[in-house]
This record gives C-alpha cells, sequence and structure tokens, in this order.
C-alpha cells in the first residue's frame, strides 16, 4: 500500500492504493553464449568446455513478473533472474537424449548418466536425503517432548504433510498431563503451539457434540463403555476450551487470523478472518488443501485431525504400537530435483518480499507519493526493481559450490549444510 506504514491502518481512514505484484512462470534455457558474444558462429556452451575452462555449466533463468494497481489490470515485464545451474543429460541440457555415438562426437563418454552439475569446472552432485514418509502420521514417543512445557508429556504425532510442489510442512500433536492435545508448527524457524480444539472450531462449523463422537464414538456404539480413558479425556478437552469464549467458525477464524497475520505477512486490508483462512490453507496438513473447493479441503483436515487425535489417545493408553522413525517404511528419499525446485521457489518467495522494502524506501524519499501517480510509474522499473537483488541464481551457485542451506525457512529439513558432495569418477 502507499502512503505512510506508520500510521494505523484501517478501512475507514483514506484510500490507499493497493499494488499487488507476482511471478507468473519462470524460464530456463539451455547453456548459450551470451548475445555480447558476436564473433562465434556455434552459440551452445557444452559440459566438457565447462569443465576444462573451470566455469559455472548454466542457463539463462527469466521470469514473467506482473503487476497491478487497485485490481486494475495485469501488467508484466520479463526480468532477468541471472545464470541457473543446469543437470547434466536433464532436459535443459545440451546431452539429452544423445545416442552414445552423439555424445562421443560432443567429447563425452559413451555411457554418460548425467544427474549432477559443473559448478566451477568440479562436477558436483546434490546427495539424496532421507526424510520422514509423506502424509503419514507416526505415533513417536520422545523424551524431549516433555521439556516443552509444564504438563507436556513424551507422546506425540507427527506427520510431514508434502504440497504438491513438494515443498513440506510438520505438524505435530502433543499430548498433555490433563488429557488435552496442543497442535505444533514450525514457520521460519520459530515454532508456535495452538490447542487442537481451537483448529478443529476453525476448520469447519462443528460442535462438541461432533468433536466428541469423532473421537469417541456414536452415542450408544458397540464397546463405547469400554473407552471410558479416550471418553474422560475428551470431555476434559473440550471442558478447557471453554475458557477461551470463542464461538463458531467465523470468530475462530478470525482469532487465529489476528494472531498469526505479522507471522503469515499477509496485507494490511485482508480481515482477521481470511488471514486466518490463509493461516489454515498454509499450515494445517497442506497436502490436503490444493484445490479450489475449500470446503471440502476443510473437511477432509478436520477428519485427518481427529483421525490424528484418536491415534494420539490409543498411543498413550497402550493400544497403538510406536512407529520406528528408522525403519525404511516410514522413510522416503528427498531428490535432488525437489530441492533444488524448494529453494527456487523460496528465493522468488524472497525476492518478491523485498519489492515491499524497496517501495518503502521509495516511499519516504518521495514525501510518500501515490503508487499512481506518474513519477511511481517512471520509478517503478527504472529504480525500485532495479535495487532489488535479482540475482536469484546466485544462491542456487552458492548452495552446489559449498553445500550450505542459505534459507530463513530451513525449508522443514533438518540440517544446514553438507548437502553437495564431489562427483568422483
Amino acid at each position: 500500500f502507499d502512503g505512510n506504514p506508520n500510521l494505523p491502518f484501517s478501512a475507514d481512514g483514506p484510500r490507499r492504493n493497493k499494488l499487488q505484484v507476482r511471478v507468473k512462470e519462470v524460464f530456463l534455457e539451455k547453456s548459450m553464449l551470451p548475445p555480447s558474444n558476436k564473433i562465434d558462429k556455434k552459440r551452445e556452451i557444452l559440459p566438457v568446455e565447462c569443465r576444462e575452462r573451470h566455469c559455472t555449466y548454466r542457463g539463462r533463468f527469466r521470469g514473467r513478473f506482473e503487476w497491478r494497481i487497485n485490481e486494475g489490470e495485469w501488467r508484466e515485464s520479463v526480468r532477468e533472474f541471472g545464470s541457473l545451474p543446469i543437470m547434466l543429460r536433464s532436459n535443459r541440457c545440451h546431452l539429452e537424449g544423445l545416442s552414445p555415438k552423439e555424445l562421443v562426437d560432443k567429447r563425452e563418454e559413451t555411457e554418460e548418466l548425467g544427474g549432477y552439475f559443473i559448478v566451477n569446472g568440479i562436477e558436483k552432485l546434490i546427495r539424496m536425503l532421507i526424510v520422514n514418509r509423506r502424509n503419514y502420521p507416526m505415533a513417536i514417543i520422545r523424551p524431549s517432548f516433555v521439556n516443552r512445557g509444564a504438563t507436556y508429556t513424551k507422546y506425540g504425532i507427527q506427520i510431514r504433510s508434502v504440497r504438491p510442489d513438494q515443498t513440506s510442512q510438520t505438524n505435530v500433536l502433543h499430548y498433555l498431563n490433563d488429557g488435552n492435545v496442543t497442535f505444533r508448527f514450525s514457520w521460519r524457524k520459530n515454532e508456535y503451539l495452538i490447542p487442537v480444539m481451537m483448529i478443529f472450531k476453525a476448520l469447519v462449523e462443528t460442535n462438541d457434540r461432533e468433536i466428541f463422537e469423532g473421537l469417541v464414538g456414536p452415542a450408544g456404539s458397540k464397546g463405547i463403555e469400554e473407552k471410558q480413558f479416550v471418553t474422560d479425556r475428551v470431555e476434559l478437552l473440550l471442558r478447557t476450551y471453554k475458557a477461551y469464549n470463542i464461538h463458531g467458525q467465523a470468530k475462530t477464524r478470525a482469532y487465529l487470523g489476528s494472531k498469526f497475520r505479522v507471522v503469515l505477512s499477509v496485507p494490511d486490508d485482508m480481515s482477521d478472518e481470511d488471514a486466518g483462512v490463509e493461516f489454515l490453507r498454509r499450515i494445517v496438513l497442506p497436502h490436503l488443501g490444493t484445490s479450489e473447493n475449500k470446503e471440502t479441503n476443510d473437511a477432509d483436515k478436520f477428519r485427518m485431525l481427529l483421525f490424528m487425535t484418536r491415534k494420539l489417545y490409543s498411543l498413550v493408553e497402550g493400544e497403538c504400537a510406536v512407529d520406528n522413525p528408522d525403519a525404511v517404511q516410514n522413510q522416503e528419499i528427498l531428490l535432488p530435483g525437489f530441492l533444488y525446485g524448494m529453494i527456487v521457489k523460496e528465493r522468488i518467495e524472497e525476492w518478491l518480499g523485498s519489492i515491499g522494502l524497496q517501495l518503502r524506501d521509495w516511499g519516504r524519499s518521495t514525501n510518500w507519493a501515490s503508487i499512481v501517480s506518474d513519477e511511481f510509474e517512471r520509478d517503478f522499473s527504472a529504480k525500485i526493481l532495479r535495487r532489488t537483488n535479482e540475482n536469484l541464481a546466485q544462491a542456487l551457485d552458492y548452495f552446489l559450490s559449498t553445500g550450505n542451506l542459505v534459507s530463513p525457512s530451513g525449508l522443514d529439513l533438518q540440517q544446514t549444510s553438507g548437502f553437495t558432495v564431489v562427483a568422483e569418477k
């Protein structure tokens, strides 16, 4: 928004203009000579040349950047994001789909496998990492959970929820001594804890009876008298939530939104309720929330959380075995391409966020000029965007050459270094 950001934002105050920015698509080209070299007829750069010249095998990386003011027409410009290292024999490599004879003509081995990068002439391989199995609630007993708070116990249910773009979000349910359950997640390397009842009430318009029957079973069903342990705990869960005095789905979402607006950096004009919806979409079991139909997504998340809470109570009661995180059935491999895509996605998000900071600096220097003015029109591409660090590919270069991950969110991984090794032939 234009105008002085230090003044409080109010809907009935002076109207402020809204600028929306997004990157619609990105393009990665094959490794070519730059246009400044007008002499050579052969334009492509082959991997063997990069090995001999001790340079990086990379292609031009660009993005279609779009912006609009006050719900107007989207306007676009293509921005240069630097040169991105290319994996050998991928679909952006000159060696893709070549026969052994053609590979020899390009001065490569007949059995060239590819799958690695050439950085400063050195062949680098991104290691395959073992991570938790996706979208599966694992029952774990970890003594360190007790240190989280006064009434915390060693019991927990952990799920690594993976979005369609392969980025993941880990959600954990903790069992407390008094029968309560809290929902824990990590966002930008900070951990947050929320009563699980609040998530239930925010996801769907529900009542205590529906939650009780979802956790214990319908009234009069077979064997319900034997479930005294769970019944007592669920009654406590419902009773202690009354202290918050928040009723109904809309109010619960607005409460969550008011607490997490700053954490999620949502726009100033977004209502607390919409911020709560955004919180549920991004953080609570995101593998169930990708399609446009939000009602069915939230109902699916609600049922999944009920199942996880049931599993947690049965773990505490001793009816459910502990899942071994070291067993192969509870693990999967994080492929190099997934990790590469996660870093690129995060860099683009960081760059879009940095435009806002530059806009504030521009506003200060122009005495908070309006973004519908000719001055903004003239300065937006020439000054504001140019001052941001558009060389997004530099981060990938650094990642491949050192193996260190510099990330504000940590990408839901356990480590920050040792991701790449030299590929010895």
